[in-house]
């Protein structure tokens, strides 16, 4: 009977996926990004997940979130996520957190995590992990979607500036988002989600070329990209 990861192993050997498996992520927000990124994880053989959202699945969520259908409509995300994820693969540890993220309660929420996959649609949100994550010395993965726009980035990576350092002015982040609020593609969320699911990977794997510090900006329709440095000075 051949392995699960049969495949991975052949590109990277079992001791790495072992690594992999090991990994403990948590993911915040599980809408477009947070699905794929989930899914993706799973796929890659990360076994141990923590998974945060406070809201139930709405029928206009379905076709962005790819592990929700209509039957699943009123229920908690967080709930059926982790039933979906399951049947993908039986041998999960998958913790689920009904509620929002806040830099009071982040703190025990995220503990113990090895990663933080940021996949909020909101600003204070995103501040809050931000704000966790320097406290707790753990890495956050950044992803953003706006149209056919998208953006990855890591921050808080041995040592390297957070992400609400970076970026200080939440007033004007959250006046756009609220004033400039742009519908989006299911291919959108789902090529961004799986470029944090990479970066996830290069982490845990200690690549030499992780987004550290740096924002890799997309347009998924012209397949235009380019990579802005950030400063990573102390």
């Amino acid at each position: 009977m051949s392995s699960f990861f049969e495949v991975h192993h052949k590109l990277i050997g079992e001791d790495s996926q072992a690594n992999i498996s090991s990994s403990h992520i948590a993911i915040v927000g599980i809408g477009g990004l947070g699905c794929s990124v989930a899914m993706g994880l799973v796929r890659l053989g990360v076994k141990n997940l923590t998974l945060m959202d406070h809201d139930e699945i709405e029928a206009s969520n379905i076709p962005r979130q790819i592990l929700f259908d209509h039957s699943d409509v009123g229920f908690s995300k967080v709930t059926v996520a982790k039933q979906k994820l399951s049947q993908i693969f039986n041998d999960l540890n998958i913790a689920t957190i009904k509620g929002s993220i806040s830099a009071k309660n982040g703190t025990n929420h995220l503990n113990g995590a090895d990663i933080v996959i940021d996949c909020t649609d909101n600003h204070i949100a995103r501040y809050a992990i931000s704000r966790c994550c320097e406290t707790l010395d753990i890495p956050m993965i950044y992803g953003g979607v706006e149209g056919f726009n998208g953006q990855v980035g890591v921050f808080s990576l041995h040592g390297s500036k957070p992400f609400h350092v970076l970026f200080p002015k939440v007033e004007a982040l959250v006046s756009n988002e609220q004033c400039n609020a742009s519908g989006v593609l299911p291919f959108v969320v789902q090529s961004v989600g799986n470029l944090q699911v990479i970066e996830a990977y290069k982490i845990i794997r200690d690549e030499d070329n992780i987004l550290n510090n740096r924002l890799l900006c997309i347009n998924v329709l012209t397949g235009k990209q380019r990579i802005i440095n950030l400063d990573i000075k102390k």
